[in-house]
C-alpha cells in the first residue's frame, strides 16, 4: 500500500465519473500525489452534482460507472503507485422514494424494519403519530380540493403523485386488482375519498412552510430533503458501512473521510468502532493496525482541540485552511478596516454580536422544530422537579436560547471530560450575564439537568438533543449567515475561521503546526475544499487589503463616485455594497474584456446566493427577486456595458496591483501546505490561480489540459514569475513540492519543524524541517509590498536587506526552484540572498553536516 503523501480531491457526477478520474490520472502521478480523494461513490439522488444525497449506501452509483467503474478506477490508480480515499456520509440519506429503507418506510410506517434506522419523533406533538412530511407547495387541503394531489397506479403499486413527487401508499386497505383502477378514480374525483387514503398512511404530507416547526425528522441542518440516520445502531452501522468496508478488505480504498462527523449521536464511539473495522480490512491485506487512514470533516474553533481519545488521523483541514491564511493577514490594519465596515454598513464591527443575532433568528425559524425537540428531551421525566422548581416550559426554553446563543465551538461530546464541561461552563457564564432572575434559575437547572444526564448511562439523550441541536445551528448561524451580514474583510469568512480573528503571528502558527505534528501527523492540510466561500487565491488578494487598508479605500470611494456620478450606484444597502464590492475585487478576471460576461453571470449567481443567505433583504423562502434583479443587471453592467468601460479602466490599476501582491501571497500560503507538518489535500482545479466563489461556482469543470500544459512549461522559475498570470508559477511550486515529498518522504512524514530566527523585524517566515541528516529550509514573504511596486512581475520587492538569518544547519545546499547552490557552515545569511526575489525560499541539504 501506498504511503498517504498527499491527495487530489475530486468530485465525481455524472459528468465527471469513473471512466473521467481514471483518464488524470498520468497527470496526478506526474504531480506527485499519492491519493486521489474522492467525493461519494455510494448510489445518489439521479442527477447529483456531489453524492452527499445519497439513497443507497449499499452500492456504487450507477450514473457514475457503478462497482465495475470503480474497480477499473482502483486498479490503474494502483498500477501507478496510487490508492484512493473515499469521502463517506453515515449521518444522513436522501428524503427520496428511490431510498428503499426510506420507500419501506414510508409504506409500512413503524411496522417497517426500517422505522428505528432514522432518527424520528413519532408522538411528536401536532403530527397526528405520523412522519410529517412538508413537501407540498400548498396546504393539504387545498392540494386535495385543487386536484394538485392525486392517486396514479405504477405497476401493481399506487403512488400518491404531486407535481414531479411521488409517495407510495400503504397496501392495507387497498382493493382488489381488477378494482384498483376504479378506486384510483373514485378517489380522485372525490376530496372526501382522498382525504380517507391520505389518514390512513403511515406520513402526513404538508405545507413546505410548516417544515421549520412541526418537521419531526432530524435533517442534515434545516435541509428538508435529508434524513438523518440513527448509525449508533448497530444494524444501522453495519448496513451503512458494509461497502466501504468491504472495498478496504479487497484493497480498492486505503482510507475514508467521514462527513459531518458532528451529525453523530456519539462521534467517539462511533469511530473507535469504525477504526477497529478498517482495522479488520487491513488485517486481511496484512497491513499493520492504523495503515488505513481516517479523517474526519470537523470544524474547530479557535483554541478547540480534537477530543482525546477519538481515534481517527486528524481533521480534513479547515483548520490549516484558516491558520495559513490568518498568518498572511497584517494584523495593523485591523482599525482601518474596522472603520470602512463600519462607516459602510452603518453598524459596529463585532462579528460575534452580529452572530448571536443570527443564532437567534435560526432558532426561532429554520431549527425551531429541532429546538423545540430538544426541549421535549430535557423535560422528560422531569415533570416534578420542575414544578417544585416554580419553573414554567418558556423559562426553561429561554433558558436554552440564551445557553446555545453563547454556545463558543460546534458541539461539546457527551460531557463527559472537562474540556467539554468547560465549554458548558463558558456558555452559562456569557448566558447568565444576560438573563434575568427566572431565567438564571432556569439556566442553573437546566445546567445541572445536563450534567447529571452526561453521567447516567440509561439517559443520554438531552445532551445528545442538544449537542445535535448545537451543532447545525454554529454553522447556519455562523458560515450560512453571519458570514453573509458581517464583511469586514471577507477573506476571513471562511469556513473553519473566525471573522473576528483578522491575523494570525508566526509563533502562533509555528506552534500550532507543531502540536499538528504531534497529535496528527496524517491531518491533512486543505486550502480549497468543495464548501470554501473563496478560493484560495481570492482570500490572498483579500489579503492585501489587511495591509493597504488605506489604498483600498481610496480606490472603492473613487469607483462609488464614478457609478454615482454615472447614475449607476450599486442598488444594494450599504453593507451588502460592501461585500459585492470586495468579491468583485476578490475574483475579477486579469483579462475581463474577454470574460467579462461568463464572471459576471458567475458573480450574479454567487450575489443571489448571498443576498438569500443573509437573510435581511432577501430570503431563500421568500426571495426579493425585483431587488436581486436590479443587483445582478448592475453587475453585468459593470462588467460587460460599453458605457462602464471608462470605469472598468480605472478600476484596472488598483485590481492589477492587488492580483499580482495576492499571487505572491498565494505562493507563500501553498509552499506553507506543501511543508508544514501533515499531509496536502489538493482541490481540483486549484493547481493554477483560483478565485472562485462559494459553490456551486467552485466545482466547475476543470480544464486539465491546461493544468497538463503547465507540467510541459520548461522555463526558469524567475522567468515563471515575469509571466505569471496564467497561473504556471503555482503549478510549478506545486509540482515541485509534491515531488520533494515523494523523494524524501521520512523528512515531510517524520521530520520536526524548527523556526528559524531573522536579525530585526522583517515580513519573512523561516522555518526547516529536519529529519536525520535531511534539512529543508523554508522561507515565505509574509507581506504583499506596496501598491506602487510593479505588478507585471511576482518578483518580490520586499525589504530584505541588512536582514540576516541564524540557526540554520551547516551544510551544502540547492535551492529546489532555482537550481542555485551554497555551501553553508556557521555563518549568518542574507535574506536578499535567500530569495532573489522570489516570494518563496526553498532550499534542501545536498551534502548534509559539513564542518564549520
Amino acid at each position: 500500500m501506498t504511503p498517504l503523501r498527499a491527495t487530489l480531491r475530486l468530485q465525481l457526477h455524472a459528468g465527471f465519473p469513473f471512466a473521467a478520474a481514471q483518464a488524470q490520472l498520468d497527470y496526478a502521478a506526474a504531480l506527485g500525489i499519492s491519493h486521489l480523494y474522492l467525493s461519494p461513490v455510494a448510489q445518489a439522488v439521479p442527477g447529483s452534482t456531489h453524492g452527499y444525497d445519497g439513497i443507497d449506501p449499499t452500492r456504487v452509483s450507477a450514473e457514475l460507472g457503478g462497482e465495475g467503474g470503480f474497480v477499473a478506477l482502483a486498479q490503474a490508480a494502483r498500477a501507478r503507485g496510487m490508492g484512493i480515499i473515499l469521502d463517506w456520509v453515515p449521518n444522513h440519506l436522501a428524503v427520496d422514494t428511490r431510498n428503499p429503507w426510506w420507500n419501506h418506510l414510508l409504506m409500512h410506517g413503524r411496522r417497517s424494519a426500517f422505522a428505528d434506522w432514522f432518527d424520528i419523533e413519532w408522538d411528536a406533538p401536532g403530527c397526528e403519530g405520523r412522519l410529517w412530511l412538508p413537501v407540498l407547495d400548498r396546504p393539504l387541503s387545498k392540494a386535495v380540493e385543487q386536484g394538485a394531489l392525486r392517486l396514479i397506479q405504477h405497476h401493481d403499486a399506487v403512488l400518491l403523485e404531486h407535481h414531479d413527487q411521488h409517495w407510495p401508499v400503504s397496501p392495507l386497505g387497498l382493493p382488489e386488482p381488477a378494482d384498483l383502477a376504479a378506486w384510483i378514480e373514485r378517489c380522485n374525483h372525490s376530496p372526501a375519498h382522498l382525504r380517507r387514503v391520505l389518514e390512513h398512511q403511515a406520513y402526513r404530507l404538508a405545507w413546505w412552510r410548516s417544515g421549520p416547526d412541526r418537521v419531526n425528522y432530524r435533517r442534515f441542518f434545516d435541509i428538508n430533503g435529508l434524513v438523518a440516520l440513527r448509525v449508533e445502531r448497530a444494524d444501522v452501522f453495519s448496513a451503512v458501512h458494509g461497502l466501504p468496508l468491504r472495498l478496504a478488505r479487497e484493497g480498492w480504498i486505503d482510507g475514508l473521510r467521514i462527513d459531518h462527523v458532528d451529525g453523530l449521536a456519539d462521534p467517539a464511539g462511533y469511530l473507535l468502532q469504525l477504526r477497529a473495522a478498517l482495522d479488520e480490512a487491513a488485517a486481511v491485506r496484512g497491513l499493520e493496525p492504523g495503515s488505513l487512514s481516517l479523517h474526519v470533516e470537523k470544524i474547530l474553533a479557535v483554541d478547540e482541540v480534537l477530543p482525546a481519545g477519538w481515534a481517527c488521523d486528524g481533521t480534513t483541514g479547515y483548520d490549516f485552511m484558516d491558520q495559513a491564511s490568518a498568518v498572511l493577514h497584517d494584523g495593523t490594519g485591523k482599525d482601518a478596516l474596522d472603520a470602512a465596515w463600519s462607516s459602510a454598513s452603518g453598524h459596529g464591527a463585532d462579528a460575534h454580536a452580529i452572530e448571536q443575532e443570527a443564532r437567534d433568528l435560526i432558532l426561532g425559524s429554520a431549527l425551531q422544530a429541532d429546538l423545540d425537540r430538544c426541549l421535549r428531551s430535557l423535560q422528560h421525566g422531569q415533570a416534578q422537579a420542575l414544578q417544585d422548581a416554580d419553573l414554567t416550559p418558556r423559562m426553561l426554553e429561554r433558558a436554552v436560547r440564551a445557553l446555545l446563543r453563547h454556545f463558543p465551538v460546534y458541539r461539546t461530546y457527551g460531557l463527559h471530560d472537562a474540556q467539554d464541561r468547560e465549554v458548558l461552563e463558558r456558555a452559562c457564564a456569557a448566558a447568565a450575564a444576560e438573563l434575568e432572575g427566572g431565567g438564571q434559575s432556569a439556566l442553573s437547572w437546566l445546567r445541572q439537568r445536563l450534567l447529571d444526564a452526561a453521567h447516567l448511562a440509561a439517559e443520554p439523550e438531552p445532551v445528545v438533543r442538544l449537542e445535535q441541536l448545537a451543532a447545525p445551528l454554529n454553522a447556519k448561524a455562523v458560515e450560512d449567515t453571519m458570514f453573509y451580514r458581517h464583511g469586514r474583510l471577507l477573506s476571513r469568512n471562511e469556513v473553519g475561521s473566525d471573522p473576528a480573528t483578522l491575523a494570525l503571528s508566526a509563533s502562533a502558527f509555528f506552534a500550532l503546526a507543531e502540536a499538528r505534528r504531534a497529535r496528527f501527523p496524517r491531518a491533512l492540510l486543505a486550502l480549497a475544499t468543495h464548501d470554501h466561500k473563496r478560493g484560495p487565491d481570492a482570500r490572498m488578494r483579500l489579503a492585501v487589503l489587511s495591509a493597504w487598508p488605506q489604498a483600498w479605500k481610496q480606490a472603492l470611494a473613487q469607483w462609488q463616485d464614478h457609478c454615482l456620478h454615472a447614475g449607476r450606484p450599486v442598488p444594494l444597502p450599504g453593507a451588502q455594497a460592501y461585500l459585492l464590492w470586495q468579491t468583485l475585487l476578490a475574483s475579477w478576471p486579469l483579462d475581463i474584456d474577454d470574460e467579462g460576461e461568463a464572471f459576471s453571470a458567475r458573480v450574479a449567481q454567487w450575489l443571489r446566493k448571498a443576498l438569500r443567505e443573509g437573510k435581511q433583504i432577501s430570503h431563500w423562502s421568500d426571495p426579493d427577486t425585483a431587488l436581486e434583479d436590479a443587483a445582478c443587471a448592475w453587475v453585468e453592467w459593470l462588467c460587460c456595458d460599453p458605457s462602464s468601460r471608462a470605469l472598468r479602466e480605472q478600476m484596472r490599476d488598483f485590481l492589477s496591483a492587488v492580483a499580482a501582491a495576492g499571487a505572491r501571497l498565494s505562493l507563500a500560503q501553498l509552499a506553507l501546505q506543501l511543508t508544514c507538518p501533515g499531509v496536502p489535500d489538493i482541490y481540483q482545479g486549484s493547481e493554477g490561480w483560483d478565485t472562485s466563489l462559494v459553490d456551486p461556482d467552485n466545482r466547475r469543470p476543470v480544464d486539465f489540459d491546461v493544468r497538463r500544459a503547465w507540467l510541459d512549461d520548461t522555463r526558469p522559475w524567475h522567468a515563471l514569475l515575469n509571466d505569471w498570470r496564467s497561473g504556471a508559477p503555482k503549478a510549478r511550486l506545486l509540482r515541485t513540492l509534491l515531488q520533494l515529498r515523494q523523494a524524501r518522504p521520512e523528512l515531510f512524514a517524520q521530520g520536526t519543524l524548527q523556526p528559524l530566527q531573522v536579525t530585526g523585524a522583517t515580513d519573512a517566515l523561516l522555518f526547516v524541517r529536519r529529519w536525520q541528516q535531511q534539512v529543508l529550509l523554508v522561507g515565505v514573504l509574509t507581506r504583499p509590498g506596496e501598491p506602487e511596486q510593479t505588478r507585471e512581475s511576482l518578483v518580490a520587492h520586499a525589504p530584505l536587506e541588512g536582514h540576516l538569518l541564524q540557526g540554520l544547519p551547516p551544510g551544502r545546499y540547492r535551492n529546489v526552484l532555482d537550481g542555485r547552490a551554497w555551501t553553508h557552515t556557521d555563518e549568518q545569511i542574507a535574506l536578499a540572498d535567500l530569495f532573489a526575489g522570489s516570494p518563496v525560499a526553498l532550499w534542501e541539504t545536498v551534502e548534509p553536516g559539513l564542518p564549520g
